[in-house]
């Protein structure tokens, strides 16, 4: 029983150490704890112990903590990705506090069924493979970590990144990744945090469809940026760039099934356990 409680306090050290760890702002209340604790206030989350000052001290702002403006962060503090999380909670509700964000929200459907769409999701290695074969188009992923839960990728020379699956699984149908990426939008290149919701499920139709929403929220770091992203050009390329994404997936998924993966099975670059993924894949309905 001393065992298991000893176990406990040192989870429970090693957590809260990680947290300042990734605060790294002290004792100094910089801009970024300033963020930080004003959507703790704002949004009545739970505070990591001892760390945000009086709310007097962060002074005012000009906007409010509304449903809108709170909805992200206590989702996702329901689901256990609070301001104390010992990996992402600091640097998450940090961004999530900022003055200027910009909303990029769509759904659709997509001609594949579901399980296809899965199986790919669930190696993205794999599928960036197969989309970089089949769409001529070179695209890039690998995981950083064991659980296969952070990934760094690429598409072409335009878009890059990285993110960490924060919440949700396949199971749920329900994904929220937290990033940073590097995009090049029609005259822009820029370089930012982006929090992603990505919900899907059966479409109508006799033919197999999968019906989606997706919810991208990125955040400016100053007004001029804002702005930019806000416009209408710029809004009409990101959501083209998403959808184009998910076209590639999808028209990889066919042309796959199509060809039943004759000529990468033949392939000698094709390694032996890329194979015998994309034998299981062609057995999906």
């Amino acid at each position: 029983m001393q065992a298991k409680r000893r176990s406990v306090v040192i989870l429970a050290a090693s957590a809260a150490a990680l947290f300042l760890l990734a605060a790294k702002e002290g004792e100094r209340l910089g801009p970024a704890k300033r963020d930080f604790c004003r959507i703790i206030y704002g949004c009545n989350l739970d505070q990591p112990p001892g760390y945000c000052p009086d709310r007097k001290e962060l002074g005012k702002v000009s906007f409010a903590y509304d449903s809108a403006r709170c909805l992200e962060a206590r989702i996702l503090q329901s689901r256990g990705v609070g301001p104390s999380h010992p990996v992402v909670g600091f640097q998450l509700y940090r961004f999530l506090g900022m003055e200027y964000r910009v909303i990029y929200a769509f759904s659709d459907t997509l001609p594949v069924s579901q399980e296809k769409l899965e199986y790919l999701l669930a190696d993205l290695p794999l599928s960036a493979r197969l989309v970089s074969h089949y769409q001529n188009e070179l695209y890039t992923a690998h995981y950083v970590d064991a659980a296969h839960k952070q990934f760094e990728g690429t598409k072409g020379k335009k878009l890059k990144g990285e993110a960490r699956l924060i919440s949700g699984s396949l199971l749920e149908k329900r994904l929220f990744y937290f990033g940073t990426g590097t995009a090049t939008v029609a005259f822009w290149t820029l370089r930012g945090p982006a929090l992603l919701d990505f919900t899907y499920g059966p479409g109508e139709g006799k033919t197999p469809r999968v019906g989606y929403r997706m919810k991208l929220l990125v955040f400016p770091g100053n007004g001029f940026i804002n702005t930019i992203m806000n416009l209408g050009l710029f809004r009409k390329v990101v959501i083209g760039k998403v959808r184009e994404v998910l076209k590639d997936i999808t028209e990889t998924a066919h042309k796959l099934a199509d060809s039943k993966g004759t000529d990468l099975l033949r392939d000698p670059q094709w390694t032996a356990e890329e194979k015998k993924k994309i034998e299981a894949f062609l057995k999906l309905p």
